[in-house]
């Protein structure tokens, strides 16, 4: 337990110090005036520290939420004297709320503004001393960490739904190999293809080897690749990934995710409501790190990003090792779309945002050549247009 001492109490001592200089300029005569303010300042000097008893904190019918819902939270105490008390939930230096505990039992319902996962140790149970001069703080036993989803959004999937059974997803994969059944089209043979669908016709015809191309049979495998090298609309970018990875892993497809930044993590594709759990915990977890280590995808084990597997980009490109992931995922043959902030040229700004902007707006058209579709932050929809279908 502790004591602090309020700016009441501060007050009446910086008077009974004026007091007493001028009792000993004047005469003690005027102690007499000042008795008073002596006696509440001994008060509250003097008075006991009695201990709070057991105190615990304890949460409704489960420790998660959505981002902006209400909790409702318990407050048990031993037991409960004369004085006013008064419960302060906080999340770190984040208050999240406070009420009166006018009972060994109470309640309090908070509102959590943010995502994230929410440790509550810095939690106060106060209780006031006599005529406000201090308070008596002690910090409850407290749940483990509360965690906090982000908020729903209705968001379309970024692969048009197919007819299909749900067992094998609602989505097609659009990676156009030889290992389906329906015949798509024909395309020339390149370095490190498979010669085992040969379209013989179109090789004798022009002398050069040409492939079938069959569409896949496998629901889509879908890989979000989230940077966190930069904390800019880090916050926006995390709860675009988490409504994406919610809205295909309903629609029975698979979905993996990659962590991207000063420290890397990932979770390999799978399909479920248990893979939706640990995408949305692992995204909980996610803070922009520091760092000048060079970070390349060849670090991710194989299994992370499969090589038939779609992936979706969530960046700000403001980081030079996050854009030679992206051609380095497309140059590895992986449909890519980049989701972040487009914005557009302007004239208005100084010189260096001008220039900002100009920069910018030729790195997105680098990117939209190697056939990345981009889409902005800013579109609820998400609708990709795509860019061109190969890569020059």
């Amino acid at each position: 337990m502790q004591r602090r001492y309020t700016a009441r109490f501060a007050l009446l001592l910086l008077a009974t110090w004026v007091t007493l200089i001028f009792a000993v300029i004047d005469g003690p005569a005027i102690i007499v005036i000042g008795a008073p303010l002596m006696l509440l300042v001994a008060i509250g000097l003097l008075w006991p520290r009695t201990p709070f008893g057991a105190v615990k904190l304890e949460a409704g019918d489960s420790a998660m939420c959505f981002e902006g819902d209400a909790m409702t939270f318990r407050i048990n105490l031993e037991a409960l004297r004369s004085q006013r008390y008064r419960i302060e939930l906080r999340s770190g230096d984040l208050l999240l709320g406070d009420a009166e505990v006018a009972s060994e039992s109470a309640m309090i319902t908070v509102i959590f503004p943010c995502f994230g996962s929410h440790h509550l140790e810095a939690s106060t149970l106060v209780r006031e001393g006599p005529f406000g001069l201090f308070e008596d703080v002690v910090h409850p036993e407290v749940p483990g960490p509360i965690k906090v989803f982000p908020a729903i959004e209705e968001i379309s999937p970024l692969s048009r739904a197919v007819d299909a059974q749900f067992a094998v997803g609602r989505h097609r994969s659009n990676k156009k190999t030889h290992a389906g059944l329906e015949f798509v089209d024909v395309r020339q043979a390149g370095p490190g293809d498979v010669l085992a669908d040969v379209n013989w016709k179109a090789t004798a015809r022009t002398g050069t080897v040409w492939l079938n191309q069959r569409s896949s049979e496998l629901p889509l495998d879908l890989v979000i690749f989230l940077d966190t090298f930069s904390p800019v609309q880090l916050a926006n970018l995390t709860k675009v990934a988490s409504n994406l990875a919610r809205v295909h892993l309903r629609n029975y497809d698979r979905v993996g995710l990659v962590v991207f930044g000063g420290t890397i993590g990932w979770i390999p594709p799978a399909s479920g409501r248990y893979q939706e759990r640990l995408i949305a915990e692992r995204l909980l977890q996610v803070r922009p790190y520091a760092t000048a280590a060079d970070k390349r995808i060849d670090l991710l084990p194989q299994n992370a990003i499969p090589r038939s597997a779609a992936v979706v980009v969530l960046s700000t490109l403001q980081d030079r090792r996050m854009v030679q992931a992206v051609r380095d995922l497309r140059f590895a043959g992986h449909p890519l779309t980049l989701v972040g902030p487009v914005g557009s040229q302007t004239t208005d700004g100084d010189d260096a945002e001008r220039l900002g902007g100009l920069i910018r707006r030729q790195l997105l058209e680098d990117i939209t050549r190697l056939g990345v579709s981009v889409v902005d932050l800013e579109n609820p929809t998400l609708s990709p247009t795509p860019g061109p279908s190969h890569v020059d």
